[in-house]
């Protein structure tokens, strides 16, 4: 007899940023003289005031030349959430049966992610089990909701412990020519155009969670998965330099972005929505339905166009944390789902649909239920 599959339990969330945050205005007067009047617009409407960075003169480095100066390690940004969230879950570190971490911005290739955070915290069993979860860009909860799954069900009395982090700032790319908005440029120019997008848009944070087979928070249902419905959607956004077919690496790593990024992200995300709506578990008929609607903030175009999508007017409470996340946070890849989760707000009872979507080209949509008086993270 197959076992029924267990859907994990959110037990406790914490989030840490890094102490340096900078405002949209402040990178675009950084900025000054690099910009044309059309990008700089553009730049100053993707729904972002503001967002943290690892490094304490980040504006510095993009647009001055500046050396890097490291303020945190990504894997101590990676551990301070991950103690804040076991101090919140109260449970023994001996309880956790499965570490997972999760990034697409590790701080360095090896060791991996969740083997740093292993040998900066002594308080986890030397024995369990541990998995990263990396390279899976902006679709990394939904990975990790999975696992968490499959491992719940095999192991019901212990817990997974879950580490998203992001730092993604120190790569972006320095600009120290002039940038012009995609419709001023050709095809040639397009990628520098890119680099700039790619300073204003993203940046770091850590999120960690303490799943178990039960609990007093939501539980996050069945995964709808999608990935390279086509072939080349695998080529919509990479990072082509660094690996093994290009090992040489000059100045910051490329990092390339297709416009059909935009359109294909929606149909990922409708796809995605439409086999969870058609599962057995889930209670709603249609996205607008949900307590909360928790889409990766892409950007302000893309969490736009999902509203229209799905039916659900962007000034919603149900869609709320989304622009909020984007507006505080900017883009954090993996991180910015678990953000959202991590929200202090009142969730009320009923189910709510995550949908995480990203470069490589992947999306998962879940639900996340709600019980009976609602939840808090706090």
């Amino acid at each position: 007899m197959t076992a029924a599959v267990i859907d994990p339990y959110l037990v406790a969330i914490a989030t840490e940023v890094p102490p340096h945050q900078y405002s949209t205005e402040e990178l675009l007067a950084a900025s000054h003289g690099h910009l044309s009047d059309k990008l700089g617009a553009m730049l100053g409407s993707l729904g972002i005031e503001q967002r943290h960075s690892v490094l304490a003169n980040y504006p510095d480095v993009l647009f001055g030349g500046a050396e890097p100066q490291l303020d945190i390690a990504a894997a101590d940004l990676a551990v301070r959430a991950a103690r804040k969230c076991l101090a919140k879950a109260d449970v023994s570190p001996d309880s956790i049966g499965l570490v997972l971490g999760v990034s697409s911005t590790p701080g360095r290739l090896l060791p991996s992610l969740v083997c740093d955070i292993f040998a900066r915290m002594p308080e986890l069993p030397r024995t369990a089990p541990n998995l990263s979860i990396e390279y899976m860009g902006c679709s990394a909860m939904a990975k990790a909701v999975e696992t968490a799954r499959w491992f719940l069900t095999c192991n019901p009395e212990k817990r997974v412990l879950v580490c998203f982090m992001e730092a993604i700032t120190p790569l972006s790319p320095v600009l120290p020519g002039f940038y012009s908005h995609f419709s001023e440029v050709g095809p040639q120019q397009r990628q520098g155009t890119v680099d700039v997008m790619h300073g204003f848009l993203f940046a770091d944070a850590a999120v960690a969670m303490v799943f178990g087979a039960e609990g007093d928070g939501p539980s996050f249902g069945p995964v709808a998965n999608l990935t390279n419905e086509l072939a080349s959607d695998a080529e919509l956004g990479t990072v082509p330099d660094g690996g093994s077919d290009i090992p040489v690496v000059y100045g910051r790593r490329i990092y390339t972005l297709s416009p059909d990024v935009t359109p294909r992200g929606a149909h990922y995300a409708s796809e995605t929505v439409r086999m969870t709506l058609a599962d057995d578990s889930c209670e709603l008929s249609k996205p607008a339905d949900a307590s909360a609607l928790l889409l990766h903030t892409g950007s302000m175009r893309i969490v736009d166009a999902l509203c229209a999508e799905f039916g659900v007017d962007k000034d919603s409470e149900v869609v709320a944390s989304s622009y909020r996340v984007l507006r505080d946070h900017g883009n954090t890849l993996g991180c910015s789902v678990p953000l959202m989760v991590a929200e202090p707000v009142h969730r009320p009872a009923g189910q709510g649909l995550l949908v995480a979507f990203g470069l490589s080209f992947s999306c998962g949509a879940f639900t996340m239920t709600v019980p009976e008086g609602g939840w808090n993270p706090q």
